[in-house]
C-alpha cells in the first residue's frame, strides 16, 4: 500500500471524517501537515484562541487539563491517544480553548491549521461540511455528558402540551432572525414553506426533558430558559437556535425549555431538519456551519458551569446568539438548488397524506 493510500485508510478510520466520500477525501488529505510531537510539548493553553487541530498516530498521548475558577492546580479531564483528534473545535471558530493540551507520549501526528480548513469551508467544498456534520454529532454527545455532570437528570418525565402554531411565516418574519436576513428571496421562500410560526403571550413550556425531539426552534423575540431537574442551564436570547441536540442525534430532550414571557419562534420539524441538515445545496451548508457554531457556544457555556470537586455547579449565563451565516457570493443558480429539495419534500408530504386517507 502506498503512503498516501495508507494515510487515507488511517484518516477514514477516524470518526470525524467518516462522512467524507472517497472522491472528496483528497480535499482533507491536502490539509494534513506531518508533525513530530515531543513529550512535554504544549499544543495549546486554556484561554488561547483555537488555531489548529491534531490527529494522533500510534504512541501519541496528549493530556487535556483545565484549571477551574478557584482551583490551585490544573485538573486532567481527558486523554487523547492514537486515532483521536485534539482541538477540533478550532475547525468551527477561533474561540478560547476550554482546556490546555500537553503531550505526554511523543510520536508522529498530523496537524490541520484552522485557517486552511476555513478556506475549504469558505469555498463551499462538501468535505468541509461533512466534517462539520460529524463534529456536530460529537458535540451533541459531549453536551449531554456535560449536562449530566452539571446536574443529574430529572427522576421523572413530564409531558408538555403541544404549542399551537400559526400560518407559515412570510419573508419579513424570517428577516427578524438575524442569520436569515441576508438569504436570497428564493431561499427564504423555500425555507418558509417548512417553518411554523409560534407566538406565545406569556410563560409557556416548549418541551420537557426526556420527551422525544420533534424539531428545532429559532428564537425571534423574547427569552427562553433552559433547565434540568430544577436547575437553570442557560438563558436563550433572540438569534439563538433551540432544541438542536435532540434534532441532530434523534435522542430525547436533554433539558426542558420554557419561555419566560411573551415570545415569537419559528419551528422546523424533525423530518425537515434532518433533510435540510443532510442536503448538499449551499444553504444547507450554511445551516450546518451555523449549527456547529451554536453547539460550540453551548458547550463552552456548559463547560464554564462544571462544578469543582465537592462543590456545586456554577450559575447559568445568557447564550450567545448566532447572528451571521457563512458568507456566500451572489449566485442565482446555486440559490435555485434549494428548490428541488423543497419540491421533493412536498411530494413526500402528498404521498404520506394520500396513504393516511386510504388507510
Amino acid at each position: 500500500m502506498s503512503g498516501q493510500a495508507a494515510l487515507e485508510t488511517f484518516v477514514r478510520s477516524i470518526p470525524l471524517f467518516s462522512l467524507v466520500e472517497p472522491g472528496e477525501m483528497m480535499d482533507i488529505l491536502r490539509l494534513l501537515r506531518p508533525v513530530q510531537l515531543e513529550p512535554g510539548q504544549v499544543l495549546f493553553r486554556e484561554g488561547e484562541p483555537g488555531r489548529a487541530m491534531w490527529i494522533c498516530s500510534a504512541g501519541v498521548e496528549v493530556s487535556l487539563s483545565t484549571t477551574p475558577s478557584g482551583a490551585k492546580r490544573p485538573i486532567a479531564v481527558a486523554y487523547a491517544r492514537a486515532g483521536d483528534v485534539v482541538g477540533e473545535m478550532a475547525l468551527v471558530d477561533d474561540g478560547a480553548r476550554s482546556a490546555s493540551a500537553v503531550v505526554v507520549g511523543g510520536g508522529h501526528a498530523h496537524e490541520v491549521l484552522a485557517q486552511d480548513f476555513h478556506a475549504l469551508r469558505d469555498a463551499f467544498h462538501p468535505a468541509a461540511f461533512k466534517v462539520l456534520r460529524r463534529l456536530s454529532l460529537d458535540l451533541c454527545k459531549r453536551l449531554r455528558a456535560t449536562n449530566d455532570r452539571i446536574v443529574a437528570p430529572a427522576p421523572a418525565q413530564i409531558s408538555t402540551p403541544p404549542v399551537p402554531a400559526k400560518a407559515r411565516p412570510g419573508a419579513e418574519v424570517l428577516d427578524t432572525f438575524p442569520a436569515f436576513k441576508p438569504l436570497p428571496a428564493v431561499v427564504k421562500l423555500a425555507l418558509a414553506q417548512k417553518l411554523q410560526l409560534i407566538e406565545v403571550d406569556g410563560v409557556t413550556p416548549l418541551f420537557a426533558e426526556g420527551e422525544p425531539g420533534d424539531g428545532a426552534y429559532f428564537l425571534l423575540s423574547g427569552e427562553v430558559s433552559v433547565g434540568r431537574n430544577g436547575k437553570t442551564l442557560a438563558n436563550l436570547v433572540p438569534g439563538t437556535m433551540i432544541g438542536l441536540v435532540a434534532a441532530i442525534d434523534a435522542g430525547t430532550r436533554s433539558a426542558s425549555c420554557i419561555t419566560t414571557g411573551p415570545a415569537t419562534l419559528l419551528k422546523l420539524s424533525a423530518r425537515d431538519f434532518d433533510a435540510l441538515f443532510a442536503a448538499h445545496h449551499r444553504f444547507a451548508f450554511q445551516l450546518v456551519d451555523l449549527v456547529a457554531r451554536q453547539l460550540v457556544s453551548h458547550l463552552r457555556q456548559a463547560n464554564a458551569m462544571l462544578p469543582l470537586p465537592g462543590k456545586t455547579s456554577g450559575a447559568a449565563a445568557s447564550a450567545r446568539p448566532m447572528t451571521q451565516l457563512l458568507h456566500a457570493p451572489a449566485d442565482p443558480e446555486a440559490d435555485l438548488e434549494v428548490l428541488p429539495l423543497e419540491l421533493e419534500m412536498e411530494v413526500q408530504d402528498e404521498v404520506q397524506l394520500m396513504g393516511e386517507l386510504l388507510s
